[in-house]
């Protein structure tokens, strides 16, 4: 199978899978915590079994202990303001303010991996601060509600996290860390939350269970073809950009499946601006 199939299937499922996250905050009772905790183990499951299909390995994990602590942390938060931002916001809104992981990782590689940067990449920058600034932009004030904080926070987690990751998987195999990168940030906010067990159990019952299920599933995939792609390819310059067409994807996909048309030129033209801006950043 080529990159190019690799990569479409990535960004397709990864739309859909903000979809499924969204439809299933919806409900008021429901628990981002606890949503967090079971999505990320089952994914981690998930991974796990294609991992032991095709060989699972692990390295010497000893000197790769403070960059899996810190793995943990990042990841373990990121899903937690995830979860938060899409019960309270619209996914399409989620999905561009997300987008602004790339000055994050931007940062992080410039100080920890010590990487330069480029005029195309501060003009990329401004262009990924410009569709953030534009889907906050409301009523001529900026909206720094709760679910754009949350979505600012997840971004800065995932973002720094993929710096992180990109020393550790130059020491790992690709699917048996991935399984280790969710499983263990779940097991972590469970230590931190045990209470959150306690709303677990609607996440078990019916048609909730069907769509956790096929989240899994969608998040899974999405994640291994993504790097698999980067594997067949070998052209991250290509792939990275290139992935960022999820961003508009969702949300159009938000607009005919789940109804999101409030601001709808606004949020189409943030989405359009931050793939340019995470083009040149890349």
């Amino acid at each position: 199978m080529n990159w190019q199939i690799l990569l479409a299937t990535s960004v397709v499922t990864y739309s859909i899978s903000v979809l499924l996250q969204r439809v299933l905050l919806k409900n008021d009772k429901s628990d981002p915590i606890a949503y967090s905790i079971v999505f990320q183990l089952l994914t981690g499951i998930l991974i796990g079994i294609y991992a032991v299909f095709n060989g699972f390995t692990t390295p010497n994990l000893v000197p790769l202990i403070p960059n899996l602590i810190l793995m943990t942390i990042l990841y373990g938060a990121g899903n937690v303001f995830i979860f938060s931002a899409l019960k309270i916001v619209d996914a399409s809104e989620f999905t561009i303010v997300f987008a602004s992981r790339a000055l994050w990782t931007i940062i992080g590689a410039i100080i920890f991996l010590k990487e330069s940067f480029s005029t195309q990449q501060v003009l990329g920058t401004i262009l990924i601060i410009l569709s953030v600034v534009l889907v906050s932009w409301k009523k001529q004030k900026f909206s720094f509600s709760k679910g754009f904080i949350f979505s600012v926070l997840a971004a800065l987690s995932f973002g720094l996290a993929f710096t992180n990751d990109a020393f550790i998987v130059n020491n790992f195999d690709v699917p048996s860390y991935l399984t280790i990168a969710f499983i263990l940030p779940s097991l972590a906010v469970l230590a931190i939350y045990p209470k959150s067990t306690a709303k677990m159990k609607p996440l078990f019952e019916g048609k909730t269970l069907l769509k956790l299920g096929l989240l899994g599933v969608f998040y899974a995939v999405s994640a291994i073809t993504i790097f698999l792609a980067y594997q067949v390819g070998k052209n991250a310059s290509q792939i990275a950009p290139l992935s960022q067409t999820a961003t508009i994807i969702t949300v159009v996909l938000s607009v005919i499946f789940l109804k999101e048309r409030t601001d709808l030129l606004r949020k189409l033209l943030g989405a359009i601006i931050s793939f340019a801006g995470v083009v040149l950043v890349k």
